[in-house]
């Protein structure tokens, strides 16, 4: 489901930055990794992050658009950066939600990553 950026790395997730491969359903992959949409200290997700792959579009904006179907209101794409603290990696890409579950679901996932880095170091 994942690329490695660095092709002279392709076998490893350790020290790497991956993104989502070609003709893959970005959110069963989201799905796959966070399968009750909870983060934890290995794995946590950041939503809105822009950069070159994506929009500062949020979760609520999407949910906008899913709604109305009104561009003028924004669109459906959530940008997303995955952090994996031990692995010293990250994965990216971007969610088009297609449902209120799915919805939900990046709400709930987004929460719980929230919780994960305001305690990681602390315990």
């Amino acid at each position: 489901m994942w690329e490695n950026i660095d092709q002279t790395r392709r076998d490893t997730a350790h020290y790497s930055v991956m993104r989502m491969a070609d003709r893959i359903e970005v959110m069963d992959a989201l799905r796959a990794l966070f399968p009750d949409a909870q983060a934890d200290q290995l794995n946590l997700v950041l939503f809105s992050t822009s950069g070159i792959h994506g929009t500062y579009n949020t979760i609520e904006n999407a949910e906008r658009f899913l709604a109305n179907g009104d561009s003028s209101k924004g669109y459906g794409e959530v940008t997303f950066l995955i952090i994996h603290p031990r692995l010293v990696a990250m994965r990216y890409g971007v969610c088009n939600p297609e449902t209120q579950d799915d919805i939900d679901y990046l709400k709930r996932l987004r929460a719980s990553s929230h919780v994960v880095v305001a305690t990681i170091g602390i315990f």
